[in-house]
């Protein structure tokens, strides 16, 4: 499968499960709602800064996700692919922990929205890791698998 339809439509299925999530906390409580609903896009740009910006994909205009490639390159200046510093990676998985484990309390009040987040989660994973992390070329990734990882340690 080409690399970039693997990456759009890995976060086709993660931007579906996030409205999932949103629309089971709007009818929770609307304020809870908007609240998680400004958090997603508030979330992304720190993990496009802190993270997606040193990706050697996006310096040279193949990134696997493309969108997000696309958007740091419009907003962010790409940094020099090296290693992630601790805090590098602490400010990609805590925005990424609150956008998807926050409205998990909500979402179990609905078990079938429940359900249907967590697949279109797995969806989303298993797609990344089989049609876009064994071409990534991003040797300092800290999720890199492919056996390529000879300049990230």
């Amino acid at each position: 499968m080409n690399y970039k339809i693997s990456g759009l439509s890995s976060l086709v299925f993660v931007f579906f499960a996030l409205a999932i999530a949103a629309f089971q906390l709007y009818k929770t409580s609307p304020l809870i709602g908007i609240i998680y609903s400004l958090s997603i896009p508030i979330s992304f740009f720190i993990v496009l800064y802190c993270y997606c910006r040193k990706c050697p994909h996006v310096a040279s205009k193949t990134c696997r996700h493309v969108l997000f490639g696309w958007i740091v390159a419009k907003i962010f200046k790409s940094s020099v692919p090296s290693k992630y510093s601790l805090l590098e990676i602490i400010f990609t998985v805590v925005p990424l922990l609150i956008i998807f484990m926050y409205p998990q309390y909500g979402l179990y009040q609905n078990k079938t929205l429940f359900t249907v987040f967590w697949l279109l989660m797995i969806v989303a994973v298993v797609i990344v890791r089989s049609g876009v992390c064994p071409r990534c070329e991003n040797l300092y990734c800290v999720l890199c698998s492919n056996g390529n990882k000879k300049g990230g340690k």
